[in-house]
């Protein structure tokens, strides 16, 4: 909250204008947006910066509005000026304030954020916001991106290079926007000056489940490869071998205790045998005693804590993580490095050598001539299972001077099971029976983060909640449930249920609903809204199978219509029959491939509604 009498006026324009105006980013436009960065040589420091002139112009199409402005910064980005005004003239009540800036989830980071709030009190105001920063080394510039959270409508941005400094500009996402580009050369400071011009460029809309903005956003990707400002050549990142050398020199000198992390190997393993029982008792272990917490301040955004300070600690981020279950490991005598990846959410890969390819670190164990993948920051995951977020990526292994550069393997649906088997019988309005719940791999990790965020005394509670699926008259009787902390296998629960008025009994009909969880039932896509792909978080792989005993003196006097749809990205398949005394009834939801496309939401909708369909139908069993 802001602590000048801003922040007063910032929560009542918020509220006054929120109950009359139009969202924020309809009532108020970018009229005009000029960014201009330029590299220099600072000879003070022998460094080459990037100096960068940002100035936008707000304009307030209907109701007043208040507008959080806020400019990120940190250790390696200064802010160096900060001007505003509002229809020309000096907001002299606002103050800018300089804050650390709090993400969910990172427990410490070098980021931080200057903030204030600009007024635009009627209708045609316009507001001015200008800043002036500086980037204090090329590796860390590494985006610009075009949109805003308001709808701009014109933009231009200009990207000045001297002749010494060596960059690439890799134009990201252009297709479909209004974008034009110019190149002059300046011969009195001997530069290329590069210009964007961007027209009526829509609002940034963030959406649930959607691809990293890498992916959708119109942006520039920007590659520093080196300078000779001073007549001395500078590498930064040219080739995956530049990045890689710097990497391994911020951790190859870690001074860790080895004899602590050795006694504590060791003391984790005495009960195991063999060396893959040592190798998950270590992985299990720091996946159930390291509390993960992001940590990212300057250098040690990418240097690992050392490990022994994790152990004591008993928290750390993905480095400090991956860092000790390599370095306990190692102190078994097995051969376990650091990995460097960047999860899906980043479009980027290798080929493009940059900081911005690569946001997380796992441990890689290389035993008998496989590659195993270890992320201690999945904490319910099994050894040799990996979490969609990394599947195929790419991933930079630890190998002294040199480098490994190898792939995450694919996984298939198979790894992700979600299995019910029910046999029930019909009791007058009620249907009563067993059923048996097994769940692996991310799914099984979905169900034990839900229950590890439970109070012990409350497991069977939550599990009653998620089997009977909300419904109060679905009672769960008898519970017995897998050993939810071994990871090696199963999570696997049984149990007899009472499903009371499960059946509806008119004259000599029984009318059955043979599916009550009814997954994706009349999940549309707005196609209208929705802006961006839909992502699903994994493969899922949904499998139900119930077995009916047709009550004695009945008959299957209506069996309802099967369904099959398969696409290339998802399988969707229900089938009824009759054997014997029994009606049997299966259904698969299977996604192949995650990753929706905009393209494929009229499919998908289509398909739904045929799934939704099926799900209406009953079985219809009539007294003989």
């Amino acid at each position: 909250m802001f602590k000048t009498n801003a922040s007063i006026i910032f929560i009542l324009f918020c509220s006054v204008a929120n109950a009359f105006a139009l969202p924020k980013e309809k009532n108020v436009t970018i009229s005009s947006c000029n960014q201009i960065y330029e590299f220099v040589y600072n000879k003070k420091t022998n460094q080459v910066e990037i100096k960068e002139k940002l100035n936008t112009v707000y304009y307030c199409n209907s109701y007043r509005e208040v507008i959080p402005i806020q400019e990120i910064y940190n250790d390696q980005v200064s802010i160096d000026a900060v001007d505003y005004n509002y229809d020309g003239k000096r907001l002299n009540n606002v103050k800018p304030e300089y804050s650390y800036y709090k993400v969910k989830d990172i427990f410490f980071s070098d980021e931080r954020v200057c903030y204030f709030p600009l007024r635009l009190d009627k209708k045609g105001a316009v507001g001015n916001v200008y800043f002036e920063e500086t980037v204090k080394d090329p590796k860390y510039f590494n985006n610009i991106f075009f949109s805003e959270p308001y709808r701009v409508a014109n933009k231009e941005v200009t990207i000045k290079i001297p002749r010494w400094m060596k960059v690439e500009l890799k134009e990201m996402n252009f297709a479909g926007y209004n974008i034009a580009k110019t190149i002059k050369y300046d011969s009195h400071n001997d530069a290329d000056i590069i210009t964007y011009t961007i027209t009526d460029l829509a609002a940034h809309q963030v959406e649930g489940n959607s691809p990293g903005p890498t992916y959708t956003m119109p942006h520039l990707f920007v590659l520093s490869r080196s300078s000779s400002a001073n007549g001395t050549l500078v590498t930064y990142f040219n080739e995956l071998k530049d990045q890689y050398g710097w990497y391994h020199q911020l951790t190859k000198d870690i001074d860790n205790n080895k004899p602590i992390l050795k006694a504590k190997a060791t003391d984790i393993t005495k009960n195991s045998i063999t060396d893959i029982d040592k190798i998950k008792a270590v992985f299990y272990w720091t996946q159930k005693n390291i509390h993960y917490l992001a940590f990212e301040n300057g250098m040690a955004g990418f240097k690992p804590e050392k490990a022994d300070e994790v152990l004591r600690k008993n928290y750390g981020d993905c480095k400090g993580m991956a860092h000790l279950t390599k370095e306990l490991l190692c102190s078994l005598g097995y051969d376990a490095r650091l990995c460097w990846i960047g999860t899906n959410h980043i479009a980027y890969d290798y080929n493009t050598p940059s900081l911005a390819v690569d946001n997380h670190m796992i441990c890689a164990l290389i035993y008998k001539g496989k590659t195993y993948f270890l992320d201690a920051t999945e904490t319910n995951l099994g050894f040799n299972e990996y979490a969609e977020r990394i599947q195929g990526r790419q991933v930079l292994i630890e190998n002294g001077d040199q480098y490994i550069l190898s792939r995450v393997p694919a996984t298939t649906t198979a790894q992700n099971l979600d299995l019910e088997k029910r046999q029930i019988t019909i009791n007058g309005n009620d249907i009563e029976g067993n059923s048996e719940h097994i769940w692996k791999g991310e799914e099984k990790e979905y169900m034990l983060n839900g229950l590890n965020d439970t109070k012990l005394d409350k497991t069977t509670e939550a599990f009653n909640k998620y089997l009977s699926n909300g419904n109060n008259d679905y009672v769960i009787k008898d519970l017995v449930t897998s050993d939810i902390t071994d990871l090696d296998k199963d999570l696997k629960v049984n149990y007899t249920l009472l499903y009371k008025n499960g059946v509806s009994h008119f004259g000599k009909d029984y009318y059955v609903d043979m599916d009550q969880k009814k997954e994706l039932n009349g999940w549309n896509i707005d196609t209208a809204e929705r802006t961006n792909d839909y992502w699903f978080s994994y493969k899922m792989n949904i499998s139900r199978e119930t077995e009916l005993a047709i009550p004695a003196g009945y008959h299957v006097s209506s069996l309802p219509n099967n369904l099959s749809v398969q696409t290339d990205n998802y399988l969707f398949n229900i089938q009824y029959s009759k054997q014997n005394d029994k009606v049997l009834y299966k259904k698969i939801i299977a996604f192949k491939n995650p990753h929706l496309t905009k393209a494929k939401f009229q499919q998908w909708n289509t398909d739904i509604a045929k799934l939704t369909e099926t799900y209406n139908q009953q079985l219809v069993l009539t007294a003989q």
